[in-house]
């Protein structure tokens, strides 16, 4: 059976840290068209469809070149919506093609430097690997050995004071994902999760997987692409 690609782009109207924040202006530019341009850049894909609820993100999305799914249902248009959800409608909508084996690219439009090489390579990697989930991490910066917890009005370790007592130079490799990359099974989704029992890590470098969330985010953002720190497409 052969493998169809599916890029899933949901963008929501209502933010409320950064108003209208999917079309936000990233160097004059809306956000939600670096992820649609990264995505027809990467060869693996074969559709690349926005999820919208916003007349204004459908009009940005298509004029960049994305199939869009508008109006979005109200009952996913929420702040508590689920996005697994989101995408259920998307390929519901889609219909079941039985000579595809679909797989599902969640590409959040809130991550501008996440290229169509970064989702090539990813793709590559879902291939060889025989994943049923690859998820995009990046080294950690705050290690889990050094957390801490609050209990009775003290400090505990989160894990034992042997961890908190760990230099630096002897810590494991460990990773968080960053949330601008998922490619799943199709499959996955009847069984309400985009995780498979095999998990492949696409690791990315710190700088690469921003994340816009908050205003800060966006004025990093700006500061980065100002130095020309990093790259989009």
């Amino acid at each position: 059976m052969k493998s169809r690609y599916i890029a899933v782009i949901p963008a929501r109207g209502g933010s409320k840290r950064i108003p209208h924040k999917n079309i936000v202006p990233l160097q004059g530019k809306p956000l939600i068209e670096y992820t649609i341009s990264a995505a027809r850049n990467a060869a693996a894909l074969s559709r690349i469809i926005v999820s919208t609820d916003d007349e204004e993100i459908a009009r940005v999305a298509e004029g960049a070149g994305a199939e869009v799914l508008y109006p979005r249902p109200p009952e996913l248009s929420t702040d508590t919506s689920d996005t697994l959800d989101v995408i259920r409608n998307v390929v519901s909508t889609l219909g079941q093609q039985d000579e595809y084996d679909d797989i599902i690219v969640l590409l959040q439009p809130t991550s501008p430097f996440r290229t169509g090489e970064h989702i090539d390579r990813a793709v590559a990697l879902f291939r060889s690997s025989g994943a049923d989930t690859v998820t995009a991490v990046r080294p950690v910066t705050d290690h889990p050995y050094w957390l801490w917890r609050v209990r009775k009005g003290f400090l505990t370790p989160f894990k034992t004071m042997k961890h908190i007592q760990t230099g630096r130079h002897s810590l494991p490799a460990d990773y968080i994902e960053n949330g601008s990359l998922y490619i799943f099974r199709r499959s996955l989704l009847d069984q309400g999760t985009l995780y498979g029992s095999r998990i492949v890590p696409f690791e990315m470098d710190t700088v690469d997987p921003v994340d816009i969330d908050e205003p800060l985010d966006l004025m990093w953002a700006e500061f980065l692409l100002g130095r020309g720190l990093v790259l989009t497409g």
